[in-house]
């Protein structure tokens, strides 16, 4: 089989790696590799187990970290131990690291930008060469060409914003909900940095006004990472509440993954576990049946309800005064600290959660009433 790979970042080169390994020619497209992209960077621990083992001599370029403060952004805050560590990368090391996995296994890197694509497997360079492939994926990101030439780009509405700047020095992993903004504010300490940034829907705040927002919190807060190395502002697409939003990704001879599938939770705008696992997903569809046409309906019921789930819970989730009650409850509760916990490693998924949550009551009114005990004793 010949597969041709449009984008070298994580969706593109673990898809090249795993149909490399499975015996097809794979070319990968992609002119300005490596590059840092602008986000947090974190893997959780879900993310973790998506990444290909490296060579002793090359290992996973991270800083692993094993705990996070969540706070509400109305005072209140909590340290959340995680049983497993969680990884957080510059995306410039990591994406490369991952392009020489799908290189040792066979994959073809070229430094071209595509600019044309056909439904009949055929794309056009930039330098003009035409060439025909059995399938073509879209791994290009937010604004992908293929998806473009397929489909209609996400609409705004699907889009959540990130924006911010690295830093010089050193931090804990630290998670502010930003009230009235329907998102939150990241510290993500990296191996020599420290990526800074907030998120939140594209549609309702300007860019501009949300680094304001976060430079404000950062002087006021963290003045010693006011210093900017370089800035970075991008949006992240992510499907709506109907399975069509997922349906849609390929056809005979094309598929979208990652982010050109609009493929990150709409609630946090995490994208790394699905640009890795929707790659994983289509290689097993492409080694299994030479087509990628079965592949929507594998991710739908891989990990797509997850991400309609998410779609679902946004604005209960961004409710006023919804972190403040659940940090409030994560000081007094271990078990709910629990549940926290098993969120930012993506053990817990949105699917399933008000069950773990019921499960988890009995624990959470003895810990409260143990609580309130203790200052009167």
């Amino acid at each position: 089989m010949k597969l041709a790979v449009v984008g070298a970042g994580p969706a593109g080169a673990r898809l090249a790696l795993d149909a490399a390994r499975d015996g097809a020619r794979v070319v990968v497209f992609d002119p300005a590799h490596p590059r840092e992209k602008p986000c947090g960077g974190g893997l959780t621990a879900k993310g973790l187990a998506e990444v290909p083992a490296g060579p002793a001599h090359d290992p996973l370029p991270a800083r692993f970290v094993a705990d996070c403060r969540l706070e509400s952004g109305e005072g209140e805050a909590v340290r959340v131990s995680l049983d497993r560590p969680v990884a957080i990368v510059s995306r410039r090391e990591f994406d490369a690291w991952l392009l020489r996995r799908a290189q040792d296994a066979g994959a073809e890197h070229r430094a071209e930008r595509v600019v044309e694509v056909d439904g009949d497997g055929s794309l056009r360079t930039a330098r003009g060469e035409r060439m025909r492939f059995d399938a073509i994926v879209g791994a290009d990101g937010a604004n992908s060409l293929v998806r473009r030439a397929f489909l209609a780009p996400t609409p705004p509405e699907r889009r959540f914003v990130a924006a911010g700047w690295y830093a010089p020095g050193d931090s804990e992993m630290v998670v502010r909900f930003l009230p009235g903004v329907a998102g939150y504010l990241w510290l993500f300490p990296r191996r020599d940095h420290v990526a800074i940034g907030v998120g939140a829907p594209l549609r309702r705040f300007a860019t501009r006004e949300l680094l304001a927002r976060l430079e404000a919190e950062v002087e006021r807060d963290f003045p010693r990472l006011a210093g900017v190395l370089s800035r970075y502002a991008h949006t992240i697409p992510s499907p709506s509440t109907d399975p069509a939003s997922i349906l849609e990704l390929a056809g005979v001879r094309w598929a979208l993954v990652g982010d050109a599938g609009a493929l990150a939770d709409p609630i946090t705008g995490e994208g790394l576990y699905y640009a890795l696992r929707s790659a994983r997903v289509l290689a097993d569809v492409l080694r299994e049946t030479g087509s990628p046409a079965g592949y929507p309906a594998r991710a739908l019921a891989d990990f797509g309800h997850e991400l309609l789930a998410s779609a679902r819970l946004f604005d209960r989730f961004y409710a006023p005064g919804y972190a403040r009650r659940m940090v409030r409850y994560a000081q007094r509760s271990p078990a709910i600290r629990e549940v926290l916990g098993e969120l930012v490693l993506g053990d817990q998924g949105y699917v399933g959660l008000r069950r773990r949550l019921l499960r988890a009551l009995p624990r959470f009114l003895w810990d409260s009433a143990v609580a309130r005990l203790r200052p009167a004793a």
